[in-house]
């Protein structure tokens, strides 16, 4: 079980990882209030508009009707993005209410980068830093999750590349593009986001090596813990870096609309 701490820790970082990805992008913003958080994107997906509850005041039925009718003004999709533990009766709650819930996605935190993975030579990791690489960076995230290159673009906006906070990354193999990851440094703790591989490039080590310059740099940024998200695919692959799991967090969409953005 984590100390108190850390968990302190971890929670503060991912309403302030959150924000500065909302805030960066064009047009968009973040609310924190003492019982729930808010991002706005403008993009008309529901995992690009999060709603977070805080407190169980913050998950309440007039609470979602004043988000529902926020997220309708500004007519695009949103999702409720639930934390397990902190809201154990949350999944049903929402469920009475006619929510459709997407697949929970483990939450991992690593205390002590100390575990050896193997890594490969001839990968090539860079930091973004500069336009050309931030459009590759853009292009490899729509061909793996297929969001519109358009999305991607607004959701790595150039003004990241100056950023002390946000960092994104290109591993390269053959000199080809074929891995990337962003990892967001605040309050002593990182988080790696939207870490992928072009299929054909998979079991070639090449997210290994990304992983662990991530990793490495996240250290020489302070941040003593670091956590990420993941997919059930990933977990041994993030197990073997050390990572294990303390709770899980799920999106949540309102009744009449689904993960494709269709009424």
């Amino acid at each position: 079980m984590l100390e108190s701490s850390v968990r302190s820790k971890l929670d503060q970082h991912i309403i302030i990882a959150e924000a500065a990805l909302f805030e960066t992008i064009a047009g968009g913003a973040f609310e924190i209030t003492p019982d729930w958080a808010r991002g706005y994107s403008g993009l008309r997906w529901p995992n690009f508009n999060i709603f977070l509850p805080r407190t169980l005041t913050g998950l309440s039925d007039e609470i979602l009707a004043d988000t529902a009718a926020f997220y309708m003004d500004k007519q695009v999709y949103y999702s409720v993005e639930l934390v397990h533990d902190r809201f154990p009766e949350g999944p049903d709650y929402l469920d009475q209410r006619g929510y459709e819930s997407l697949p929970p996605q483990p939450a991992m935190v690593l205390q002590e980068l100390s575990t050896p993975v193997p890594t490969n030579p001839a990968v090539e990791v860079e930091t973004v830093r500069t336009v050309p690489s931030l459009t590759a960076f853009c292009t490899l995230l729509h061909r793996v999750f297929d969001f519109p290159l358009v999305d991607m673009v607004k959701l790595a906006p150039v003004n990241h590349l100056k950023s002390e906070t946000i960092h994104h990354y290109l591993a390269f193999l053959d000199e080809q593009p074929v891995s990337a990851g962003t990892l967001v440094c605040a309050g002593g703790v990182a988080s790696l986001w939207n870490v992928c591989t072009i299929d054909e490039f998979r079991q070639r080590g090449v997210v290994t090596t990304l992983l662990r310059r991530m990793l490495n740099d996240a250290r020489e940024n302070g941040c003593r813990i670091s956590m990420l998200y993941s997919t059930p695919q990933a977990y041994q692959l993030f197990s073997k870096f050390g990572f294990e799991i303390y709770t899980q967090r799920q999106w949540f969409l309102p009744p009449g609309i689904d993960y494709y953005g269709e009424e």
